[in-house]
């Protein structure tokens, strides 16, 4: 069976694993980020809605009953699933910050509104940056952060090292740097021309293609589009 590097946290790189079998492919999970509540305070105030991108924004939120009184507008439906299962039902889904962000816009006009979002540490200004130019005011609360680790697993490095994985599955830019220092400390920096790494999109391709790295990048910046970009390689090399 093929087998696949998944750099994501734990739980999600569990999920992944399950849709990598559907492909014939096993995954080999290395986390190079670990996700933990960054324990701030969400104050008290007159919003007019909360913005949420991630279901970690809702699942280090707090008192969800706090989100059912306001608005709340996400990116992305599992995002949307995480707050549906606390009996928050979110207004406005999208499937990124520069799909919601017109929407945003469009909702609530001219006139300036208040929004609550809900982020993590790391992440790109789109959101915040198209709503504040646009007149609105945007207080973000972090109540995640996404943690480096320390080494890759010992499972990737022989792995990586004994060139056994097809592929590298990366969904940040992070956390592509994050690897490429962790495989560089390890040794593995030759080895890595012989894989051919997935990005979820240029931004994340970026790294990893200044090293001269094989970088592919999905249509679309999700999974499933990520996950076909593997498929489709796949079969071309399946002779």
């Amino acid at each position: 069976m093929r087998r696949v590097l998944v750099l994501r946290a734990a739980d999600d790189a569990a999920r992944t694993a399950e849709k990598l079998r559907a492909l014939d492919c096993a995954a080999v999970i290395s986390p190079v980020l670990e996700i933990a509540a960054t324990g701030a305070v969400i104050p008290c105030g007159d919003f007019d809605a909360a913005i949420v991108t991630s279901a970690k924004g809702v699942a280090f939120a707090g008192d969800a009953r706090r989100l059912g009184t306001i608005p709340l507008h996400v990116v992305g439906e599992k995002t949307a699933e995480a707050a549906r299962k606390l009996d928050v039902h979110p207004d406005i889904v999208a499937g990124s910050a520069e799909a919601i962000l017109p929407l945003l816009l469009a909702r609530y006009g001219r006139r300036p509104a208040h929004f609550l979002y809900l982020a993590g540490r790391d992440r790109q200004p789109v959101l915040e940056a198209g709503l504040r130019a646009a007149g609105h005011d945007v207080l973000t609360v972090e109540v995640y952060e996404a943690r480096a680790a320390r080494a890759l697993t010992d499972e990737a490095i022989s792995g990586v090292a004994a060139r056994r994985l097809i592929a590298a599955l990366h969904y940040s830019r992070r956390s592509a740097e994050i690897f490429l220092k962790l495989a560089q400390d390890a040794g593995l920096a030759d080895a890595l021309r012989d894989m051919t790494h997935f990005a979820l999109s240029e931004h994340v391709a970026a790294p990893l293609r200044t090293l001269g790295l094989n970088a592919q990048v999905a249509a679309k910046p999700d999974e499933e589009h990520l996950l076909s970009l593997l498929s489709d390689q796949l079969r071309v090399k399946t002779p």
